[in-house]
């Protein structure tokens, strides 16, 4: 019997030893969760959305800016038809409060959109935004993730954020944009000159 606990206890130090020594860094392989992903990519890719690099900025003063800002008007809540696309549903705001943004801007410049989100749940926090473009469509996808540990919360419900993407890549018109919520999206149109 003393063998067996020896052996084990041999066994137990040298594997930890070898794990400790030679194991990869970073997140480990995650089989289910890159299946999603993977899968998630190809549907909207099919359907003919691109993503566009974009910048977060939280949390972020009032914006002014040199030229009209655009007419923000409600939409239905929701992804809309982009819902379908998602192998697992992106964890969305409770609501977009407050959007401000140019009416036009010149291609090549950057373009802001400042908003304000809020949360039902205060255990809750900006994840990250993604971008989808399609021809002259615009819809930015702002996810929230759970703060790590049982007492982190935030202080308050809503927060501000800054989206900024390039128009280097836009052709001049007429784009319709989106900022999605579980509650109503924003939408505006803005222009590239």
């Amino acid at each position: 019997m003393k063998y067996i606990v020896v052996a084990i206890l041999v066994f137990v130090v040298i594997y930890t030893w070898v794990n400790l020594r030679y194991r990869k860094p970073g997140p480990g392989y995650r089989p289910y969760q890159d299946a999603q992903d993977r899968a998630t990519v190809a549907r909207l890719l099919a359907a003919g959305w691109h993503k566009m690099p974009v910048e977060l900025e939280r949390p972020i003063e009032a914006p002014t800016f040199a030229g009209p800002p655009a007419s923000i008007a409600r939409d239905f809540p929701g992804l809309g038809d982009l819902d379908q696309k998602f192998a697992e549903k992106p964890r969305l705001f409770a609501s977009i409060d407050r959007v401000v943004s140019p009416a036009s801007v010149r291609r090549g410049a950057d373009y802001t959109v400042y908003f304000t989100a809020s949360v039902t749940d205060l255990k809750e926090e900006m994840g990250e935004l993604t971008l989808f473009r399609r021809d002259k469509e615009i819809v930015l996808l702002p996810t929230t993730e759970h703060l790590p540990g049982k007492d982190l919360r935030r202080r308050w419900n809503d927060s501000n954020y800054a989206a900024t993407f390039s128009t280097a890549d836009l052709a001049p018109g007429r784009y319709e944009a989106r900022l999605v919520a579980r509650g109503r999206a924003a939408t505006w149109s803005f222009t590239v000159r």
